[in-house]
């Protein structure tokens, strides 16, 4: 009977192992997806704090990532999934969200890339946490 089970016990480890690397290369699907997002965001961002204009093809593509961004992190974080929704609808027309709806919708950058940062790297997000308080 113990052979038995132990027989049942090893052919699961295939298949849990397999699961495992699915949901790690789902998160980390998703985790590339808003880090692109951020980084686009924050160059864009810097181009507009050197002087450059406001980029309607900038703020388009601008939607399409964190658009993008939002479906695969439903599957991990519902709530960082509607801030990156949210973020891209700010994006269609930015002169529409006043600084208070910003704030209550959760989609400053500073916020999204911490929350970003808590799911990529929980224990030193934590930790760092800890040092600040």
């Amino acid at each position: 009977m113990l052979e038995f089970l132990v027989t049942k016990l090893i052919a699961l480890m295939g298949p849990i192992a397999t699961l495992s690397k699915e949901k790690r290369e789902l998160k980390d699907s998703a985790l590339r997806a808003i880090s692109t997002a951020l980084q686009e965001t924050k160059i864009y961002y810097r181009s507009l704090d050197s002087g450059s204009e406001r980029n309607q093809e900038t703020e388009a593509q601008l939607v399409k990532y964190w658009g993008a961004a939002a479906i695969p992190i439903r599957h991990i974080d519902e709530e960082l999934a509607m801030a990156c929704e949210h973020k891209s609808e700010y994006w269609l027309n930015p002169d529409n969200w006043s600084n208070e709806e910003v704030k209550e919708f959760g989609i400053k950058l500073q916020d999204v890339t911490v929350a970003y940062r808590q799911l990529a790297m929980p224990s030193i997000a934590k930790a760092k946490r800890f040092k600040k308080a």
